[in-house]
C-alpha cells in the first residue's frame, strides 16, 4: 500500500469533505433503513462506519490502509471501550460467507481500484455478497471531475489541535485514454516553523465516463439502479455532473 500512509491519513481527518453534513445524513439513513448487517469496503477512518457504530447498527468495515485503520481505531477508543469490527484488506481480496443488506462505497473511494477488470471482479464480488434484496451503493468520480488547470502546483495547510502544522503540495495530470487521474502529492508535517517530515504519494484513480459504471452494474447482475447526481437524491441529467451515485437492489 503506497498511498494513504501517515501524514496522508492525517491529512485526510482535518480536510472538510465535500457535502460533509449532507453525506453523513444521506449514508447514515440508507443504513438505519437497510434493518440487518451493513458492511463498509474501503473504511478509511471511520467517518460514516463510526456513528453507525454510535447508532447501534450492524456494520463491518475493511480498509488497505494500515494507517487509515489506526486512526479510525483511535477515535473509535474514545466513545467505547470495545475495538472496532474492521480488518486490513483490499477489496480484490474479500470473500465472507455472510450476506449484507447494504454494502456502500462513499467518496469515489472506488476509482482507486485503476484497472478496468479488477473493478468489474470486484463489483461482482459486492453482488455476490448481498442477501437478496440488499441494496448496494457506490459513488464514483467522473471524467468531468479532473481539476483545471493541470500541471500547476497546488498547497493547502491544515492547522492540528496543538498549533503545529499539516501541509500538502499537490501536480494534477488525466490521461484520457488511460483515464487515469494521478496526482503528485508532498505532504510536509511542520512544527514551530520546521518541516519536521516529509511524505510523498504517487496518487492514482480512474475516472468513469457517463455512463460507463451502468453497463458495469449491469453486467455483474444488476437490473433495478438508481442514480443520483448529489445527496439530496436528484436525478442525473448532467452530463458534466462530478460525482454520480448508485444505488443498487439485488
Amino acid at each position: 500500500m503506497k498511498t494513504y500512509q501517515k501524514l496522508c491519513t492525517e491529512f485526510y481527518d482535518l480536510e472538510p469533505h465535500r457535502d460533509g453534513t449532507i453525506s453523513a445524513v444521506f449514508y447514515l439513513q440508507r443504513a438505519m433503513q437497510a434493518h440487518g448487517s451493513i458492511l463498509e469496503p474501503m473504511c478509511g477512518t471511520g467517518r460514516f462506519l463510526i456513528p453507525m457504530l454510535e447508532a447501534g447498527l450492524d456494520v463491518q468495515g475493511f480498509d488497505a490502509s494500515s494507517y487509515m485503520l489506526d486512526a479510525l481505531k483511535k477515535k473509535y477508543t474514545r466513545i467505547s471501550s470495545k475495538q472496532p469490527p474492521v480488518w486490513q484488506q483490499f477489496v480484490q481480496d474479500f470473500l465472507s460467507e455472510r450476506r449484507y443488506q447494504l454494502i456502500f462505497v462513499p467518496y469515489g473511494s472506488w476509482g482507486l481500484i485503476t484497472d478496468l477488470e479488477d473493478s468489474k471482479k470486484c463489483l461482482a464480488s459486492m453482488y455476490n455478497h448481498l442477501a437478496v434484496g440488499g441494496k448496494f451503493i457506490i459513488e464514483i468520480e467522473t471524467v468531468a471531475s479532473v481539476p483545471q488547470p493541470c500541471g500547476i502546483w497546488r498547497r493547502g495547510v491544515h492547522t492540528r489541535a496543538d498549533g503545529s502544522k499539516i501541509a500538502i503540495n499537490t501536480k494534477a495530470s488525466y490521461d484520457k485514454d488511460s483515464q487515469i487521474f494521478q496526482s503528485l502529492c508532498h505532504y510536509e508535517s511542520i512544527v514551530q516553523g520546521v518541516v519536521d517530515c516529509l511524505e510523498i504519494e504517487d496518487f492514482k484513480m480512474y475516472l468513469y465516463h457517463f455512463e460507463e459504471m451502468d453497463q458495469l452494474l449491469r453486467d455483474v447482475g444488476f437490473s433495478d439502479i438508481t442514480k443520483y447526481q448529489d445527496y439530496n437524491l436528484s436525478p442525473v441529467v448532467d452530463l458534466a455532473a462530478h460525482i454520480i451515485i448508485y444505488e443498487c437492489v439485488k
